[in-house]
């Protein structure tokens, strides 16, 4: 495994309990962050011309890598992270601007830019962990919208180094989803935004994360829902009314404050997360005849 072309940092068995908001995960083969978008066209083409195989690391969020670590690359945009307006407008709705964000930018600084800045859209995205990138792959969201809806354009990097761009219908957005190739990496995204009151909407801001805090865990390492809504259902709700909350499996719990997370109490393993979302998985089929699907991304092997 060779990265001669590549200028950015290199770390070969990287250990990515350091790496992930679970706190959990053995060795990746390497991780590697490039230093710019060409850096990256050219690892891509490295890895494809070494038959390597890559996964791309976000915040480390929404993500359980198990405790075999990972066999292949995992690629980290952290130094792609640029957030900034490339065109303004105005039209019979008002007056808009469009932020172009790297991959990379964690997406709690995007929406600081924009309330910064006194643009609306983004408001849904409070508390919501991880970065641009991984956003757009997963269409993060809650009830009060998700990122298909601000999308302008994203910037998509093939395996061969080509640069795709899609527009907002092209990417196929739905629930928890989006059009991206598991070869393909998100590179950049457009989000349209339309100006309004500053103060208003960082009241907004400030009111939706008191709510969060409120009702999710907070401070212990976790990596945010771990299973998909149902349609017309509440996954912690499922979960809670089949009686799981507290339910542990070594150091892996089913959060007391959300029964749709679960908590690292401090020396969790992948397979103790493994076996808890086995445990609820076939409780709430029992119980509530639902079969739950994985929200979380789960790589590498046992």
């Amino acid at each position: 495994m060779k990265f001669t072309n590549v200028r950015g940092e290199v770390k070969l068995q990287e250990p990515m309990s350091g790496h992930t908001s679970f706190r959990i995960g053995g060795n990746a083969d390497a991780l590697v962050a490039p230093a710019d978008r060409q850096d990256l066209v050219a690892l891509l083409q490295d890895l494809r011309d070494q038959r390597i195989p890559f996964v791309v690391l976000g915040g480390g969020t929404n993500l359980l890598v198990r405790d075999g670590g990972f066999r292949g690359v995992v690629v980290s945009l952290n130094k792609m992270a640029s957030v900034e307006i490339t065109r303004e407008y105005r039209s019979l709705g008002g007056s808009f601007a469009v932020i172009t964000a790297e991959a990379g930018a964690m997406l709690a600084r995007l929406l600081s830019f924009a309330v910064k800045q006194g643009l609306t859209g983004l408001e849904f995205a409070t508390g919501i962990p991880g970065t641009v990138g991984g956003a757009v792959c997963m269409n993060a969201g809650t009830a009060r919208g998700e990122m298909g809806d601000c999308i302008d354009t994203v910037t998509l990097v093939s395996p061969a180094g080509e640069l795709i761009l899609r527009h907002r219908e092209e990417m196929g957005f739905g629930y928890r989803t989006a059009n991206v190739p598991d070869d393909h990496v998100v590179l950049e995204a457009k989000i349209l935004l339309r100006y309004s009151d500053a103060a208003k909407i960082k009241a907004r801001v400030k009111q939706i994360m008191a709510g969060r805090k409120e009702r999710q865990p907070w401070g212990l390492p976790n990596a945010g829902s771990v299973f998909k809504n149902p349609l017309d259902e509440s996954a912690g709700k499922l979960i809670e009314s089949a009686g799981l909350k507290g339910l542990t499996a070594g150091g892996a719990q089913v959060s007391d404050k959300h029964a749709n997370f679960i908590v690292n109490t401090g020396h969790a393993t992948a397979a103790d997360v493994l076996k808890l979302m086995d445990l609820i998985k076939e409780k709430v089929l029992d119980v509530h005849r639902v079969r739950l699907e994985p929200e979380i991304k789960i790589i590498g092997e046992d």
